[in-house]
């Protein structure tokens, strides 16, 4: 399980915005147990559940059932009761905010009537939520505060939009975007294309000719081209030495991620972090 717990509320802040981060929580293969229940905890909280094996979440919140597919947020008020309906392990991204901001967000509208939201997993939050977990890992750099709080804003009004764009039945474009999606944030491990598959009810030739029609390159094609883009974007935001980018993103040698970076760049990955430097 990979997760973190940052406290924002004493970092400085540059700007007067108002929507200001307490604290921030992420974690993937997040399993609470169901017999145990929550604390009322005296915070405000948008909290992201961006996936789980679980299709449908059973949490209760105050006393009442949500019965909501995933991806779907929930809005946690200010000494809220929630206990978990189920034992599956999720990813989530926790926004937390002190229990003074909610009256501040629901005059901008961003505090929807129902406690759990399912939305539309699209290119726009999974860009937000790699950029704003990209950023927790330089917290202590100038403005980087300040940006936080504006992703974290961004995204909550992004949820609520693709909330209310959730199609009934997905389209087949839909279905063959979310896995696209699924395979990006997931490029380093080894995917299972036929499970995919299973979970948006197509066998795998069905997948495979829809997927060759939305994306255009093959599934394993689109995995290395993912892998190569998670490899880049590490030269560029890091100092981690090339030998270990290469076993983060899962390249199966050293020879093989060079020469493939080279097609897909023009360049070494030495030579592409040198100029990303500069």
């Amino acid at each position: 399980m990979y997760h973190f717990q940052l406290d924002l509320s004493k970092l400085k802040r540059e700007s007067r915005f108002p929507y200001r981060l307490w604290q921030v929580f992420h974690c993937r293969g997040l399993s609470l147990r169901t017999e145990q229940h929550s604390a009322r905890k005296n915070h405000f909280e948008v909290c992201l559940r961006l996936e789980s094996d679980a299709k449908i979440c059973k949490d209760i919140i105050n006393g009442q059932p949500i019965h909501v597919p995933y991806p779907h947020a929930v809005w946690k008020m200010p000494k809220q009761l929630i206990a978990p309906g189920d034992n599956y392990p999720r990813d989530v991204l926790a926004l937390i905010y002190s229990p003074e901001t909610v009256d501040l967000f629901r005059q901008a509208g961003l505090v929807p009537d129902v406690n759990g939201l399912p939305f539309v997993m699209n290119t726009e939050i999974s860009f937000l939520t790699e950029k704003f977990i990209r950023l927790v890992n330089n917290l202590y750099s100038s403005g980087v505060a300040d940006q936080l709080d504006w992703l974290g804003f961004c995204l909550i009004k992004e949820v609520l939009l693709a909330a209310s764009d959730r199609p009934e039945v997905q389209t087949m474009e839909q279905k063959m975007k979310n896995i696209a999606l699924w395979l990006k944030n997931h490029c380093s491990e080894s995917p299972d294309f036929h499970a995919l598959a299973r979970q948006y009810d197509l066998n795998y030739t069905q997948f495979y000719q829809e997927w060759r029609r939305h994306i255009g390159i093959t599934p394993y094609q689109y995995v290395i081209q993912s892998r190569l883009s998670a490899a880049a974007d590490l030269l560029k935001h890091s100092e981690i030495p090339v030998f270990k980018i290469i076993e983060m993103v899962n390249f199966s040698g050293t020879y093989v991620f060079y020469r493939r970076f080279e097609q897909e760049y023009g360049m070494t990955p030495d030579q592409y972090r040198k100029q990303n430097k500069n």
